[in-house]
């Protein structure tokens, strides 16, 4: 007897057996085809159909180049930090808090266009480390 074995690449691979083997291997398929019929029929979301991509199979560890990537993101954004004055780096930091800039101003007893001016600065200050 011959059986076939089918590959997922595509290829088939022919095996010849005796009539003992091949009734066994038979009826094994056989048994494996039934139960993945029940299967289908009192499973209502079948594993097979699931879209195993998104954010349920993501891995919450992020691969070593996208780690490297973020760390040297946070070094050159830590080394802007340092370029900056007190001032900037306080209203910077309240900023990233999520202040408004009138809270800003509120809390440090400034105007609100000194925390204004203070801000355009550090666009263009950011704007000129970055473009480097």
């Amino acid at each position: 007897m011959i059986i076939k074995f089918k590959f997922a690449d595509g290829t088939i691979n022919e095996v010849e057996v005796d009539d003992e083997t091949g009734q066994k291997y038979l009826e094994e398929e056989r048994k494996i085809e039934n139960a993945n019929r029940k299967e289908r029929y009192w499973v209502k979301a079948h594993l097979d159909s699931m879209d195993y991509e998104g954010e349920l199979f993501q891995s919450p560890y992020p691969n070593p180049l996208e780690q490297a990537i973020i760390d040297e993101e946070q070094r050159r954004v830590d080394e802007f930090k340092e370029t900056l004055t007190e001032i900037q780096r306080r209203r910077l930091e309240k900023l990233l808090d999520g202040m408004t800039q009138t809270e800003i101003a509120r809390d440090e007893n400034t105007t609100h266009r000194a925390v204004q001016k203070t801000i355009e600065q550090l666009k263009v200050k950011y704007k000129k480390y970055f473009k480097k």
